[in-house]
Formats: structure tokens, C-alpha cells, sequence
């Protein structure tokens, strides 16, 4: 190979940077022969939704809440009876015993329906916000999975090329070593820049399969696809501007949850005043004594004059306490948790933008006045070399923190209550 034919190696296949939009297949250990199929977040996020197992359950939850908010409704059911009085042997059944059958129907004038009522629609509103927690959960570890994949398709990317690179360079230098233009040792050292580099785009395709492994676990799915993950890896996504207001926070699902749970308390506080307060049975029937008929009617009821419920009234007082206090509770570390999000999204923003684009910038210029200058003789080949690792440092390092931004921008979304 020729000075010009290496020169011109140099401008088709080392000079160039990863693109902007990037795509991934899956490992060949984990991803099926075929062709690729695109995978954007949304539909990673709607299959996550229809195949995750939680979601079922949480659906069934609140399935069983309804049905314990009908069965709080329902009147208690009336009772029978039948009674006879005064059976002798040998006697005259219709005139001489007394024959009594009447029904007794409970009425809830205590209030307890209306109470138990209350306490199955509190249940019926924590299901819901369960579900809804739960699937925002969901989709922040979906999310998370795909940019972190989408990072390592990135250094998958980078190391495939700079091996591609040395490649090329030990190819090169091989051959003006076996024409005696070249110290063994020099040789020696592409050798093992070569080698090294070879290590670095295996355990980056290990890396990234075991990231595609990990979005399909979170979609749901045993194994991946040999998917193609459609997102602008390099382009600096704002988040969206609900996300950055300092009252954020209190639409999140945990804060909800915990202010549901103070209505549920409540309600029970309800439920167990009405338990100390007596209901009422009204009867009514028929009689028949010495062969006259004749109706009968009347009411009975407890008399509290000892239990009162006191108990269970004490303990659902002492459960709304501890409520409003897990609510304070969930307010706080939801604002502390808005507040560390929204500092690390600035922080990364500001670095990305400020310090490493620049360093990018940098290193790549002089990786390129590098090479350059050691096609025409003026520089040797351990400062070439140094330059080139100083690339690959400083943009794997400039991947790493733009990885962290997409991360801090999902993260800011969650602590604000927003999905990703």
C-alpha cells in the first residue's frame, strides 16, 4: 500500500464521527436472524403497557375494589321466623298452641351504609392511583432501558470504528514493516493498540446486548428483537416545560395516593362512630292463639350503654393522623426529589453544552492536525497514536455525560409526575 492509497484510507474511514441518528440490532446470542425492525420510545412504551404482568394484576385490583363498593351498598337482608308456644301431647294443634310468624328487617339508621359506602369508594380511588403509579413506573424503567441502550449503541458504534481504524493502521504498517521501513517496535505498538481496541468493541457489543436484553425484560418480552432504536441519541431534548415549575411536584401519583388515603381514613373514622351507634329491627308477623288470628308488629334495639365502638373509633383517629403525617411526609421527599432532579438536569445541561462539546471539538481537531501531520513525515507514530486515544477518551467521556442528560431529563418528568 502506498503513501496515497493510505492517505486516501485515512479520509474515507478514519475521519469520519458516528452520525447523527443512530440504530442498534440486538446481540446475536439474543436477537432472531432477520431483518430489522424499527423501535421508537413511544412504541417501546405501548408495548410495555398491553404485555407487563402488573398491569393485569393492578387491573384486577381495582376490579375487585368495584365489586366491594356494591356489595357496601347492599340492605341487610330481613329475617324469618316461626314459633309455636305451649305443645302438649295429644292436643289440638290450631286451638290450644300458640303459633307465632313474623319477619324482621334491619334498618341502618346509624349510618353505617352510608359509611362503608365512603370506606369502598376510598378503596375504589386507591386502586386507581395504584394503577396509575404503577404504570408511570413502568414506563420510566422503559424509558430508562432505551436511552441507556441507545448510549451503548453509541460506544458500540465508536469502538467498531476505531478498531476499524487500527485495522487499517496495522495493515499498513505490517506491510512497511516486511519492507524494512519500520521498527519492529513500532509495529509492536499497533499491534497492541489493535488488540486493545478489539477488546474494547467486544465488551461494548456485550454491553449493548445485554442493554437490549434489558428493554425487552422491561417491555415485557422474554427476548429482544433485533430492533433499530429510532431517537436523536446527540440532539439535546428539552424537557417539557410543566417539568420545571416549582409546584411540579404535587401532581405526582405517590403525593395523590397519600392524600387518597386521608379521605379512606376519614371515611373509616366514619364507619366506626357509626358502629357505636345502635340500628334499629322492625318486626312484623302474624299470631294465632286459641284458634283467633291476629298480627303483630314492634321494633327492638341495642343499648350502648357499654359498647360504644370506643376502641375501633380511637384506632381510626390515630390511622387519620398517621395519614396526614405520611402525606406531609410524601410532599416533602416528592419536592426534595423535584429539586435534586431539576438541579442534576441544569448541571448536565451545562456541562454537555459547556465542557464536553468543546472538548469533543478539541480532540477531534487534533486527532486530525495529528494525522495529517504523520502522513507528511512530521510527526511519529507514538504522538499520532496518543492523539487518537485522546479522541476515543474524550468523546466515549462526551457519550457517558450526554447518556447522563437524557437520563437527569426522564428523571425530572418522573419527580414531576409527568410521564417520560
Amino acid at each position: 500500500m502506498t503513501g496515497t492509497t493510505f492517505q486516501t484510507a485515512f479520509r474515507s474511514r478514519v475521519l469520519r464521527t458516528p452520525v447523527l441518528l443512530l440504530f442498534v440490532a440486538a446481540g446475536a446470542f439474543c436477537a432472531p436472524a432477520g431483518a430489522a425492525e424499527d423501535l421508537s420510545l413511544d412504541q417501546a412504551l405501548k408495548t410495555a403497557l398491553t404485555h407487563r404482568s402488573e398491569l393485569r394484576a393492578v387491573d384486577e385490583r381495582e376490579q375487585a375494589a368495584q365489586g366491594l363498593r356494591r356489595q357496601a351498598g347492599a340492605v341487610p337482608n330481613p329475617r324469618f321466623f316461626y314459633q309455636s308456644e305451649n305443645l302438649r301431647p295429644e292436643m289440638d294443634f290450631g286451638q290450644n298452641v300458640d303459633t307465632y310468624v313474623y319477619a324482621v328487617q334491619p334498618i341502618e339508621v346509624s349510618g353505617r351504609r352510608g359509611a362503608r359506602i365512603q370506606v369502598a369508594q376510598g378503596g375504589i380511588g386507591q386502586a386507581a392511583l395504584n394503577r396509575d403509579l404503577q404504570r408511570q413506573e413502568i414506563e420510566y424503567a422503559v424509558a430508562q432501558s432505551f436511552w441507556d441502550a441507545l448510549r451503548l449503541v453509541y460506544l458500540r458504534k465508536l469502538a467498531e470504528e476505531t478498531q476499524g481504524f487500527y485495522r487499517e493502521m496495522l495493515d499498513y504498517h505490517q506491510k512497511r514493516f516486511n519492507e524494512g521501513k519500520l521498527a519492529a517496535v513500532d509495529l509492536m505498538r499497533i499491534q497492541l493498540e489493535f488488540a486493545r481496541a478489539q477488546t474494547r468493541a467486544e465488551s461494548s457489543r456485550l454491553a449493548e446486548a445485554q442493554a437490549m436484553q434489558k428493554l425487552a425484560q422491561e417491555m415485557g418480552l422474554a427476548v429482544p428483537g433485533a430492533w433499530e432504536l429510532k431517537a436523536e441519541f446527540e440532539a439535546l431534548n428539552e424537557p417539557r416545560p410543566e417539568a420545571l415549575t416549582d409546584k411540579a411536584f404535587e401532581q405526582r401519583m405517590d403525593v395523590k395516593l397519600a392524600a387518597q388515603r386521608i379521605e379512606a381514613a376519614r371515611a373509616n373514622l366514619m364507619l366506626q362512630q357509626a358502629q357505636g351507634r345502635p340500628d334499629l329491627d322492625m318486626v312484623l308477623g302474624y299470631k294465632r292463639t286459641a284458634g283467633n288470628n291476629t298480627m303483630l308488629g314492634g321494633m327492638q334495639m341495642n343499648l350502648p350503654f357499654w359498647d360504644r365502638n370506643r376502641g375501633g373509633v380511637q384506632a381510626s383517629r390515630s390511622d387519620l393522623a398517621a395519614e396526614h403525617s405520611a402525606l406531609t411526609a410524601a410532599e416533602l421527599k416528592s419536592e426534595s426529589e423535584w429539586k435534586l432532579a431539576h438541579t442534576a438536569y441544569l448541571t448536565w445541561q451545562r456541562e454537555v453544552n459547556e465542557l464536553y462539546a468543546p472538548m469533543l471539538a478539541q480532540s477531534k481537531e487534533i486527532a486530525g492536525i495529528s494525522r495529517a501531520a504523520y502522513r507528511e513525515g512530521g510527526l511519529d507514530l507514538l504522538r499520532l497514536l496518543d492523539a487518537e486515544r485522546l479522541r476515543v477518551e474524550t468523546q466515549t467521556a462526551w457519550a457517558e455525560a450526554l447518556g447522563n442528560y437524557h437520563q437527569s431529563v426522564l428523571t425530572l418528568h418522573y419527580a414531576a409526575g409527568l410521564e417520560p
